[in-house]
């Protein structure tokens, strides 16, 4: 506190420097990614965006190169970016020819939304997946399409030697109780392949409010739909150029990597995790 205030007197009887600190903090507004649009825009290098007004007040020759706008989209504060793989993507999406471009109503991109909660009265966290739906009459909205907590699955199996025997019919399926008293083997009375009606599960314990969203804690925004590639954009909140929403990890992929990626970390039902070899 005695810090701030020192350096609030200070500039008040230096006007030089404090109009140097003011100018600082007016490039940092107008550098910082403030919402995950602008962060499209960048990617696209569109005329409007407010950095480009920015510079052009000061230099009205500057150019802006496509290849220059994505790389400042990148977080620079971390060291563990592999440089051949940046080059290679900027060099994908930006290339002349067959330039690939963001739209915010594409299909495969998602809001991934980790939520403090309360679930039958106790603190609990949820992490809600959410993408836009246009709807017939043009207007859009986030929805959510997926939902990952413990409470929301089936427990993981105990003993895979239980079940019903083949031969419960002959006891004319005498033991069928068991589909409700063998909780923590559930799973052996259920197909193989059944996946968690986790969509169904969390409607019903809202509606019998019995889990309360109380506020987000963290977004992470999800990019499948660039061939070839994934990426991640996250909120950096600091005092530099490089701050706001920021690329925060590439990964180069398969169609069957991004597959499981959009399954196992997104936890997206099988239908949405079908993706084309082209996005353009």
């Amino acid at each position: 506190m005695k810090v701030l205030v020192w350096l609030l007197a200070f500039f008040a009887f230096h006007p030089v420097f404090s109009q140097i600190f003011q100018d600082e903090v007016t490039a940092n507004f107008a550098y910082q990614v403030k919402q995950i649009d602008e962060f499209i825009e960048r990617f696209n290098n569109k005329e409007n965006t407010l950095i480009k007004q920015y510079v052009k007040k000061k230099d009205t020759t500057a150019q802006f190169k496509r290849e220059q706008m994505i790389k400042g989209l990148f977080n620079a504060s971390d060291t563990s970016w592999k440089k051949a793989e940046i080059l290679q993507f900027i060099g994908q999406v930006s290339n002349t020819e067959d330039p690939v471009y963001l739209n915010f109503f594409d299909a495969n991109w998602y809001a991934e939304v980790n939520c403090a909660a309360s679930y039958k009265g106790k603190p609990s966290t949820i992490t809600l997946i959410l993408k836009i739906q246009r709807e017939k009459n043009g207007m859009s909205k986030w929805i959510v399409v997926s939902a990952i907590a413990d409470f929301l699955r089936l427990p993981i199996r105990k003993d895979t030697t239980t079940g019903l025997n083949p031969l419960s019919h002959a006891t004319d399926f005498m033991n069928i109780d068991l589909l409700t008293t063998d909780k923590k083997n559930i799973r052996n009375y259920l197909p193989n392949h059944y996946q968690d009606e986790v969509l169904s599960v969390f409607l019903y314990e809202a509606q019998h409010n019995q889990l309360v969203i109380k506020q987000v804690n963290k977004i992470t925004y999800h990019f499948l739909q660039i061939d070839g590639w994934i990426f991640t954009v996250n909120r950096f909140s600091r005092q530099t150029r490089n701050s706001g929403w920021l690329l925060s990890k590439l990964l180069p992929v398969t169609v069957s990597a991004k597959q499981k990626y959009a399954h196992e970390k997104l936890n997206l039902p099988d239908e949405m995790c079908q993706f084309q070899t082209s996005y353009r």
